[in-house]
């Protein structure tokens, strides 16, 4: 792996199947906001088809990314694209968030994209595993689940409260016309885990 610095990755580098996919522009923020180091130890919850693993194993090449995934299409899907991109600094886990994930280490950033159900108990485990000061990021396309996240994070101790709604828009072109055509809009929640007393800064500050 070099030095170069991997944000939003075209989505037709990856390859693909039926497994839904984090888009470019979603995913070049998502890294943003977990705001890695080379060295920095990651997981991602609800993998898919591995771009926002790959991009973190890229971007921390000198750390290592545990990626869980419970569909058999997706796990296939991500083996595919670690060959493809280098990306070997990823251990795969198949299995289910959070009953199969690792429960001695403790991590620098963790990337919730799906939780099969089990928000709730992801986000403890989430608080539990992540370091004092490591980065929590959510990618969500629910407003319910959105609203359980945002509680959850702000009732314990988070600080650097974030929510982000993207809405993307990509042209497409027909003979001489241009149409946009919309993905469907996604919440990203951020936040930094802080130890000992609840943060009590308000979500807007």
């Amino acid at each position: 792996m070099n030095n170069k610095l991997h944000l939003g990755i075209e989505d037709e580098e990856f390859i693909r199947g039926k497994v839904p996919m984090t888009k470019s522009e979603v995913r070049a923020v998502t890294i943003s906001k977990l705001r890695l180091s080379k060295d920095s130890t990651i997981l991602d919850v609800g993998a898919g088809s591995g771009s926002i693993s790959i991009e973190a194993a890229l971007n921390a090449s000198l750390g290592k990314v545990y990626a869980i995934e419970r569909n058999d299409e997706g796990i296939e899907l991500i083996k595919e694209n670690m060959k493809k991109f280098g990306a070997e600094n990823i251990e795969l886990i198949h299995g289910l968030a959070p009953d199969d994930l690792p429960t001695e280490i403790k991590f620098d950033a963790i990337i919730i994209g799906g939780t099969g159900g089990n928000m709730e108990l992801v986000l403890k485990y989430a608080s539990e595993h992540l370091k004092n000061g490591g980065r929590l990021v959510l990618n969500l396309i629910t407003i319910e689940n959105m609203y359980k996240a945002l509680q959850y994070i702000k009732e314990n101790d988070f600080k650097d409260k974030e929510l982000v709604q993207m809405s993307v828009s990509k042209g497409r072109f027909i003979k001489d016309i241009t149409m946009m055509e919309s993905n469907n809009p996604i919440y990203i929640i951020s936040a930094t885990k802080q130890e000992g007393e609840k943060c009590q800064e308000s979500l807007l500050e």
